[in-house]
């Protein structure tokens, strides 16, 4: 038997296959990935909110094929709604499914307060307004945060981004670290990088 220990559905934002390949490769053995996604393919807002109607439906499946847990990726709706509308969006979809139900947002400020965190320096490709709420949830959990400005490939942004969902595809590791040293040099220290709005949360010297 696979999973005879667990079996995990997962709820990605896209369709990039890189984000899918971490949950592959640090499973234990005898938990069974399962992966769906949302299939987010604009930066605006009315997109990102649609998300949720597309996510509730995708836990229902998982259910359906033997999930024992829903992990939901994907920060920007989470955002553009705030910690107390993820809360109560979670409880519902769980009872709802009788599964536990992990998002997206909240988890990360959690494990930032465990870390003993108490600024972070906050690197995304998302405009203000989305920047902005990230500093507003962390608030709620007494961290301080440091904003970036976001990385931008072309110098244009699109929707909520200054990256385009499209122009993503083409971001190296490198790209990403010259972004945060860039930004990190000119800022006071932090004691904790958030990386994309995203599970990345690594500590610096």
């Amino acid at each position: 038997m696979v999973a005879w220990r667990a079996r995990i559905g997962l709820i990605k934002p896209t369709h990039r296959g890189k984000s899918f390949a971490y949950w592959y490769k640090h499973a234990p053995e005898g938990v069974e990935i399962v992966p769906t996604f949302i299939g987010f393919r604009s930066e605006k807002r009315e997109s990102f909110l649609e998300g949720f109607k597309k996510a509730e439906a995708l836990a229902v499946q998982l259910k359906e094929v033997g999930c024992d847990i829903v992990s939901v990726s994907g920060t920007p709706p989470f955002l553009l709604k705030g910690l107390d509308y993820e809360r109560q969006w979670a409880a519902d979809l769980s009872a709802k499914i009788g599964l536990p139900v992990v998002t997206p947002m909240e988890p990360h400020a959690i494990a930032l307060q465990t870390l003993g965190a108490r600024k972070v320096a906050v690197a995304t490709y998302y405009g203000n307004e989305l920047n902005q709420a990230i500093v507003n949830y962390f608030s709620r959990f007494g961290l301080q945060s440091e904003l970036m400005p976001g990385l931008s490939m072309t110098g244009e942004s699109s929707g909520l981004y200054t990256t385009s969902l499209l122009a993503l595809d083409e971001v190296s590791h490198m790209d990403v670290y010259r972004h945060c040293k860039r930004a990190l040099a000119s800022r006071r220290a932090v004691h904790q990088r958030r990386w994309l709005g995203r599970g990345t949360n690594d500590r610096l010297p």
